[in-house]
């Protein structure tokens, strides 16, 4: 079978893809900058996504995996480098001690509202630029095109 190239994307439109891509950029720079001015420069990278998910709820390891769309082992390495820098903490359920569920730290609880205030910081920047209701409008419109799967 012969190789044929995807044919070119016009600089002038660019993809869909190039766009989420900057947009997630921005997002990610943002927050990064904010943990770092907030003193959690040792949050893995991956580390914002657990603790937003978590949230106020504890979860077991294959819970966070489901909605992260993640394996339960990559998770459980992940979680196990929080715990031990102290942003979660593990405790056993009562009504069966197999099941540990992780839960956040006043660390995480911290460095959560950094990663939340990063975020509210880009979304007033993006309806700067594209007027009021425009966030609201693409946010919409990517829920449509890419479905809810992942539950923050």
């Amino acid at each position: 079978m012969k190789y044929r190239r995807p044919p070119a994307v016009d600089a002038a439109e660019p993809h869909l893809l190039v766009l989420l891509t900057l947009g997630v950029r921005e997002y990610r720079s943002a927050v990064r900058a904010r943990l770092l001015r907030s003193g959690f420069d040792d949050l893995p990278r991956s580390g914002s996504w657990v603790l937003v998910t978590i949230g106020a709820a504890p979860a077991t390891v294959g819970e966070l995996a489901a909605r992260l769309g993640t394996t339960k082992q990559g998770l459980s390495r992940l979680s196990d480098v929080m715990v031990e820098r102290g942003y979660l903490r593990r405790s056993s359920d009562p009504s069966d001690h197999r099941l540990v569920s992780l839960g956040l730290t006043a660390r995480g609880r911290a460095a959560a509202k950094s990663i939340f205030a990063a975020v509210k910081e880009v979304d007033r920047s993006v309806d700067q630029r594209v007027g009021p209701g425009g966030r609201a409008r693409a946010e919409r419109e990517l829920r449509a095109a890419f479905g809810t799967g992942v539950q923050l």
